[in-house]
């Protein structure tokens, strides 16, 4: 069963309290992140049509939790490649999942991406390199959480 992940204040891919964000109703499983989402149309890069930029914010923002989720570890975007496969559109309603592929080699992490559309169809797909940042960091993430319950328990 999926348990709900809070949201971090202000941030435009998951924070809920962010009246321009895309406030992503993240879940995670115990192996993936999942968020089914519909877009505005304020995300068109031309009429219907989602912006590339915003469908690599939501694939990044998926990989970035199933880390957080997994690892326990707060971390940045080093490199991420995107393939489109086709449009994600500002009517429709998506799934995005996200994943650890590889466990750290030092501080590096390697997570993948999927969006797919209400047929299951993959619409956009991405891998990325995930570089740890210090442990003081997830403390202070941790602080700007909406409701840190989720990471506190055992």
């Amino acid at each position: 069963m999926a348990e709900p992940l809070p949201s971090y204040h202000g941030c435009f891919g998951c924070g809920r309290d962010n009246p321009i964000g895309v406030a992503l109703p993240l879940e995670w499983d115990g192996e993936k992140v999942r968020a089914i989402f519909s877009l505005k149309r304020e995300y068109a890069g031309f009429e219907g049509v989602a912006h590339g930029g915003i469908v690599c914010t939501i694939l990044d923002e998926a990989m970035w939790w199933a880390i957080a989720a997994q690892e326990r570890k707060c971390t940045v975007t080093a490199d991420m490649t995107v393939k489109f496969h086709r449009p994600v559109t500002t009517q429709g309603t998506y799934t995005v999942e996200g994943w650890v592929k590889d466990k750290p080699r030092s501080r590096v992490f390697v997570a993948a991406a999927r969006v797919v559309d209400a047929k299951g169809q993959v619409c956009a797909q991405s891998e990325a390199r995930f570089v740890a940042l210090p442990d003081r960091e997830w403390q202070r993430f941790l602080e700007g959480l909406t409701d840190p319950s989720f990471f506190l328990q055992e």
